[in-house]
Protein backbone atom coordinates (compact mmCIF):
# COMPACT_ATOMS: atom_id res chain seq x y z
CA UNK A 1 0.00 0.00 0.00
CA UNK A 2 1.28 3.29 -0.86
CA UNK A 3 0.62 6.72 0.94
CA UNK A 4 0.85 10.30 -1.17
CA UNK A 5 0.70 13.41 0.77
CA UNK A 6 -1.18 16.39 -1.50
CA UNK A 7 1.03 19.19 -2.73
CA UNK A 8 0.16 21.51 -0.16
CA UNK A 9 -1.53 20.12 3.15
CA UNK A 10 -1.13 21.47 6.64
CA UNK A 11 -0.34 24.91 8.19
CA UNK A 12 -1.34 28.21 5.98
CA UNK A 13 0.81 31.30 6.68
CA UNK A 14 -2.27 32.87 8.52
CA UNK A 15 -2.11 29.64 11.08
CA UNK A 16 1.83 29.48 11.51
CA UNK A 17 1.74 33.30 12.38
CA UNK A 18 -1.00 33.43 15.01
CA UNK A 19 0.23 30.15 16.55
CA UNK A 20 4.04 32.10 16.65
CA UNK A 21 2.13 34.88 18.19
CA UNK A 22 0.20 33.01 20.97
CA UNK A 23 3.15 31.28 21.89
CA UNK A 24 5.79 34.17 21.67
CA UNK A 25 3.22 36.27 23.86
CA UNK A 26 2.58 33.08 26.44
CA UNK A 27 6.29 32.89 27.07
CA UNK A 28 6.51 36.96 27.38
CA UNK A 29 3.59 38.22 29.40
CA UNK A 30 3.05 37.75 32.81
CA UNK A 31 0.10 35.89 33.78
CA UNK A 32 -2.86 35.37 33.20
CA UNK A 33 -3.00 35.33 29.35
CA UNK A 34 -6.54 34.28 28.06
CA UNK A 35 -7.15 33.79 24.42
CA UNK A 36 -10.92 34.85 22.97
CA UNK A 37 -12.66 31.16 21.58
CA UNK A 38 -9.63 29.32 19.85
CA UNK A 39 -6.48 30.28 18.64
CA UNK A 40 -7.48 28.14 15.51
CA UNK A 41 -9.59 25.22 14.78
CA UNK A 42 -7.42 22.13 16.17
CA UNK A 43 -7.79 20.23 18.79
CA UNK A 44 -3.82 19.38 19.22
CA UNK A 45 -3.19 23.07 18.87
CA UNK A 46 -5.69 24.23 21.66
CA UNK A 47 -4.25 21.98 23.61
CA UNK A 48 -0.57 23.04 23.76
CA UNK A 49 -1.36 26.38 24.14
CA UNK A 50 -3.54 25.31 27.22
CA UNK A 51 -0.65 23.19 28.41
CA UNK A 52 1.37 26.61 27.91
CA UNK A 53 -0.55 28.48 30.12
CA UNK A 54 -3.62 30.17 27.91
CA UNK A 55 -6.90 29.47 29.00
CA UNK A 56 -9.35 29.90 26.60
CA UNK A 57 -12.42 32.18 26.98
CA UNK A 58 -15.81 32.44 25.23
CA UNK A 59 -16.13 36.60 25.70
CA UNK A 60 -14.17 39.54 26.99
CA UNK A 61 -16.62 39.51 30.31
CA UNK A 62 -14.82 36.58 31.57
CA UNK A 63 -11.69 38.56 31.91
CA UNK A 64 -10.88 41.23 33.97
CA UNK A 65 -6.94 41.68 33.72
CA UNK A 66 -3.78 40.33 32.21
CA UNK A 67 -3.53 39.92 28.46
CA UNK A 68 -6.58 38.90 25.58
CA UNK A 69 -5.17 36.78 22.49
CA UNK A 70 -7.50 37.56 19.44
CA UNK A 71 -7.51 34.24 17.34
CA UNK A 72 -6.84 34.08 13.59
CA UNK A 73 -9.99 34.05 12.95
CA UNK A 74 -10.38 37.61 14.28
CA UNK A 75 -13.12 39.24 16.55
CA UNK A 76 -15.86 42.36 16.12
CA UNK A 77 -14.43 45.31 16.83
CA UNK A 78 -16.39 46.50 19.66
CA UNK A 79 -15.07 43.33 21.12
CA UNK A 80 -11.63 44.69 20.76
CA UNK A 81 -12.74 48.13 21.93
CA UNK A 82 -14.33 46.81 25.11
CA UNK A 83 -11.13 45.14 26.19
CA UNK A 84 -9.09 47.76 25.28
CA UNK A 85 -11.38 49.89 27.57
CA UNK A 86 -10.98 46.73 30.52
CA UNK A 87 -7.26 47.80 30.43
CA UNK A 88 -6.27 43.98 28.65
CA UNK A 89 -3.70 44.26 26.78
CA UNK A 90 -4.53 42.69 23.36
CA UNK A 91 -2.44 40.46 20.90
CA UNK A 92 -4.23 40.71 17.62
CA UNK A 93 -3.38 37.24 15.91
CA UNK A 94 -6.23 37.64 12.91
CA UNK A 95 -5.15 36.64 9.72
CA UNK A 96 -4.14 39.10 7.82
CA UNK A 97 -6.48 37.89 5.05
CA UNK A 98 -9.65 38.26 7.39
CA UNK A 99 -8.45 41.57 8.07
CA UNK A 100 -8.15 41.84 4.43
CA UNK A 101 -12.14 41.77 3.64
CA UNK A 102 -12.97 43.60 6.78
CA UNK A 103 -11.42 46.73 5.31
CA UNK A 104 -13.40 45.38 1.96
CA UNK A 105 -16.50 45.27 3.86
CA UNK A 106 -15.84 48.94 5.65
CA UNK A 107 -15.00 50.64 2.14
CA UNK A 108 -18.20 49.34 0.47
CA UNK A 109 -20.50 50.19 3.54
CA UNK A 110 -18.80 53.24 3.20
CA UNK A 111 -20.06 53.82 -0.54
CA UNK A 112 -23.94 52.47 0.45
CA UNK A 113 -23.45 48.83 -0.77
CA UNK A 114 -25.67 46.17 0.78
CA UNK A 115 -22.93 43.10 1.77
CA UNK A 116 -23.72 39.34 0.84
CA UNK A 117 -21.64 37.33 3.27
CA UNK A 118 -20.88 33.22 1.85
CA UNK A 119 -19.98 31.55 5.38
CA UNK A 120 -21.08 29.81 7.74
CA UNK A 121 -22.99 31.95 10.57
CA UNK A 122 -21.67 30.33 13.95
CA UNK A 123 -18.09 30.75 12.68
CA UNK A 124 -16.13 33.11 14.25
CA UNK A 125 -14.61 34.61 11.23
CA UNK A 126 -18.10 34.91 9.73
CA UNK A 127 -19.59 36.67 13.14
CA UNK A 128 -16.67 39.06 13.37
CA UNK A 129 -16.71 40.19 9.43
CA UNK A 130 -21.12 40.11 10.28
CA UNK A 131 -20.40 42.63 12.81
CA UNK A 132 -18.05 44.76 10.57
CA UNK A 133 -21.32 46.55 9.41
CA UNK A 134 -24.28 44.12 10.88
CA UNK A 135 -27.48 46.41 9.41
CA UNK A 136 -26.55 45.76 5.80
CA UNK A 137 -24.29 42.53 6.15
CA UNK A 138 -26.38 39.24 4.89
CA UNK A 139 -25.22 35.93 5.84
CA UNK A 140 -26.33 32.89 3.53
CA UNK A 141 -24.67 29.39 3.28
CA UNK A 142 -26.41 27.53 0.93
CA UNK A 143 -27.68 28.40 -2.48
CA UNK A 144 -31.55 27.82 -2.23
CA UNK A 145 -30.73 30.52 0.89
CA UNK A 146 -30.32 33.42 -2.22
CA UNK A 147 -33.62 33.76 -2.80
CA UNK A 148 -34.42 34.77 0.47
CA UNK A 149 -32.04 37.37 0.73
CA UNK A 150 -33.38 41.08 0.87
CA UNK A 151 -34.13 42.59 -2.46
CA UNK A 152 -31.85 45.36 -3.17
CA UNK A 153 -31.76 48.04 -6.08
CA UNK A 154 -29.02 49.84 -5.03
CA UNK A 155 -25.21 48.71 -5.02
CA UNK A 156 -24.61 45.25 -3.84
CA UNK A 157 -21.59 43.02 -3.03
CA UNK A 158 -20.75 39.25 -2.48
CA UNK A 159 -17.90 38.28 -0.19
CA UNK A 160 -16.78 35.08 1.15
CA UNK A 161 -15.58 33.54 3.82
CA UNK A 162 -11.86 32.83 3.76
CA UNK A 163 -12.76 28.67 3.70
CA UNK A 164 -15.57 28.24 1.41
CA UNK A 165 -15.40 25.54 -1.13
CA UNK A 166 -13.89 27.15 -4.36
CA UNK A 167 -16.39 25.51 -7.23
CA UNK A 168 -19.29 26.34 -4.64
CA UNK A 169 -18.15 30.04 -4.92
CA UNK A 170 -18.45 30.10 -8.40
CA UNK A 171 -22.00 28.39 -8.33
CA UNK A 172 -23.18 31.38 -6.17
CA UNK A 173 -21.38 34.14 -8.28
CA UNK A 174 -23.94 32.95 -10.89
CA UNK A 175 -26.83 32.60 -8.74
CA UNK A 176 -26.14 36.06 -7.39
CA UNK A 177 -25.99 37.74 -10.24
CA UNK A 178 -28.74 36.04 -11.82
CA UNK A 179 -30.97 38.38 -8.54
CA UNK A 180 -28.57 41.19 -8.11
CA UNK A 181 -27.21 42.00 -11.83
CA UNK A 182 -25.54 45.10 -10.17
CA UNK A 183 -23.68 43.07 -7.13
CA UNK A 184 -20.08 43.28 -7.67
CA UNK A 185 -18.05 39.81 -6.62
CA UNK A 186 -14.76 39.78 -4.51
CA UNK A 187 -13.29 36.35 -4.20
CA UNK A 188 -12.02 36.28 -0.92
CA UNK A 189 -11.21 32.80 -0.62
CA UNK A 190 -7.77 32.81 0.58
CA UNK A 191 -5.06 31.52 -1.68
CA UNK A 192 -3.90 28.59 0.93
CA UNK A 193 -7.68 27.71 0.88
CA UNK A 194 -7.76 27.27 -2.72
CA UNK A 195 -3.83 25.59 -3.04
CA UNK A 196 -5.23 22.84 -0.58
CA UNK A 197 -8.58 22.13 -2.26
CA UNK A 198 -6.71 22.00 -5.58
CA UNK A 199 -4.43 19.81 -4.93
CA UNK A 200 -6.91 17.43 -3.16
CA UNK A 201 -8.96 16.89 -5.90
CA UNK A 202 -6.00 16.12 -8.05
CA UNK A 203 -4.51 13.85 -5.96
CA UNK A 204 -8.37 12.28 -5.07
CA UNK A 205 -8.28 11.74 -8.71
CA UNK A 206 -5.60 8.75 -8.47
CA UNK A 207 -6.14 7.33 -5.17
CA UNK A 208 -9.03 5.05 -4.07
CA UNK A 209 -9.46 6.47 -0.25
CA UNK A 210 -8.85 9.75 0.73
CA UNK A 211 -7.99 11.14 4.11
CA UNK A 212 -8.46 14.75 5.72
CA UNK A 213 -6.95 15.18 8.96
CA UNK A 214 -7.87 18.30 11.17
CA UNK A 215 -10.57 18.47 13.30
CA UNK A 216 -14.23 18.52 12.84
CA UNK A 217 -14.71 21.95 14.26
CA UNK A 218 -12.56 23.21 11.42
CA UNK A 219 -14.27 24.85 8.67
CA UNK A 220 -11.54 24.74 6.20
CA UNK A 221 -11.02 20.69 7.14
CA UNK A 222 -14.40 20.19 6.58
CA UNK A 223 -14.75 21.44 2.98
CA UNK A 224 -11.59 20.00 2.11
CA UNK A 225 -12.91 16.66 2.95
CA UNK A 226 -16.09 17.39 1.06
CA UNK A 227 -13.86 18.43 -2.05
CA UNK A 228 -11.75 15.22 -1.81
CA UNK A 229 -15.09 13.28 -1.47
CA UNK A 230 -16.36 14.75 -4.89
CA UNK A 231 -12.96 12.31 -6.69
CA UNK A 232 -12.63 9.87 -4.10
CA UNK A 233 -16.07 8.87 -2.64
CA UNK A 234 -13.97 6.94 -0.14
CA UNK A 235 -13.02 9.70 1.88
CA UNK A 236 -12.64 10.46 5.97
CA UNK A 237 -12.24 13.24 8.19
CA UNK A 238 -9.85 12.51 10.84
CA UNK A 239 -8.01 14.46 14.13
CA UNK A 240 -5.40 11.93 14.40
CA UNK A 241 -4.03 8.73 14.01
CA UNK A 242 -6.10 7.52 16.52
CA UNK A 243 -9.18 7.91 14.42
CA UNK A 244 -8.04 5.53 11.21
CA UNK A 245 -10.22 2.75 11.21
CA UNK A 246 -7.94 -0.54 9.76
CA UNK A 247 -11.40 -1.69 8.20
CA UNK A 248 -11.05 1.35 5.87
CA UNK A 249 -7.98 0.41 4.32
CA UNK A 250 -8.98 -3.21 3.17
CA UNK A 251 -7.69 -4.27 -0.23
CA UNK A 252 -6.38 -0.51 -1.15
CA UNK A 253 -3.01 0.09 -2.71
CA UNK A 254 -3.58 3.58 -3.11
CA UNK A 255 -4.13 6.29 0.05
CA UNK A 256 -4.07 10.26 -0.37
CA UNK A 257 -3.86 12.15 2.63
CA UNK A 258 -4.31 16.08 2.99
CA UNK A 259 -4.86 18.36 5.87
CA UNK A 260 -6.47 21.18 6.78
CA UNK A 261 -4.77 24.77 7.05
CA UNK A 262 -4.83 24.33 11.32
CA UNK A 263 -3.17 21.07 10.97
CA UNK A 264 0.18 20.94 12.91
CA UNK A 265 2.89 18.72 10.66
CA UNK A 266 2.70 15.91 13.37
CA UNK A 267 -0.41 14.83 12.89
CA UNK A 268 0.17 14.72 9.78
CA UNK A 269 2.92 12.52 9.71
CA UNK A 270 1.43 10.55 12.51
CA UNK A 271 -1.47 9.39 10.28
CA UNK A 272 0.85 8.39 7.39
CA UNK A 273 2.83 6.31 9.12
CA UNK A 274 -0.27 4.58 11.00
CA UNK A 275 -1.36 4.22 7.73
CA UNK A 276 1.72 2.16 6.57
CA UNK A 277 1.53 0.19 9.57
CA UNK A 278 -1.55 -1.15 8.20
CA UNK A 279 -0.13 -2.32 4.69
CA UNK A 280 2.81 -3.82 6.37
CA UNK A 281 0.50 -6.12 8.54
CA UNK A 282 -0.87 -7.45 5.04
Amino acid sequence: MKVYLAEYAGFCMGVQRAIDLAHKTASEEAAPVFVLHEIVHNNSVVSDLAARGVRSVDSVDEVDKGTLIISAHGAAPEVIKKAQAKGLKVVDTTCPLVSKIDRIITKLTGSGHTIFLLGDKDHAEVRGLKAVAPEVTHVFRFLEEINNLPLVEGPAALVSQTTQNIKFFDEVVKKIKERYPQAEIYNTICDATEKRQTAAMDLGKQVEIMITVGSRNSANSKRLQEVAKTVAPKSYLVDNANELDPKWFSGVSKVGVTAGASTPDILIDGVIERIKSFGEGK
